[in-house]
């Protein structure tokens, strides 16, 4: 289900849904664009894919246990045990111990893991700083604006799956 059809699905009104509609198409413009204008990242060279995603999973749900993510990726427990232990060797990830059950290690990405995944995820702080010049001052205020309404409601949500969780 698309994002569309979730919102109509709530019964979020229709000018609201076409709006997140229009905001979506944008959005694919914008990205489209700017990776005509900045090129995707390369990939780190010291980085297969496999660990990329390994570090993916990392960052999106930290404290996965090495278990848990051997069942995302669809390998072994040993296979992802490797995977970890060289992005713990190249201080992208950490291994904690759970605070309720001693023999499951948790995984959490370092601020080195979370700068990789920052670079690859960057194509619009690229093309920003290319197109920084174009943009008026009130060009300008309103992306501030968007972003700051934008962190509100992903704080909001964040909260509320915690309180979900629960």
């Amino acid at each position: 289900m698309s994002l569309v059809e979730a919102l109509d699905v709530t019964g979020v009104a229709a000018a609201r849904a076409a709006l997140a509609a229009q905001l979506l198409t944008l959005n694919g413009h914008v990205h489209d664009r700017a990776m005509g204008l900045v090129g995707p990242m390369p990939v780190p060279p010291d980085l297969t894919i496999q660990q990329l995603r390994v570090l993916d999973h990392v960052v999106k749900q930290p404290g996965l246990s090495v278990q848990e993510l051997g069942a995302l990726l669809a390998v072994s427990a040993p296979t992802a045990s490797g995977l970890v232990e060289r992005l713990v060797e190249k201080g992208l990830v950490v291994r904690v111990d759970d605070v309720e059950d001693r023999r499951v290690r948790r995984l959490r990405p370092t601020e080195a893991g979370l700068d990789v995944m920052r670079q690859l995820d960057s194509v619009f702080e690229r093309c920003l700083a290319v197109v920084l010049e174009q943009l008026s001052t009130d060009d300008l205020e309103l992306l501030c604006r968007g972003a700051r309404a934008m962190l509100a409601a992903l704080e909001r949500v964040g909260v509320e799956r915690a309180q979900g969780d629960r």
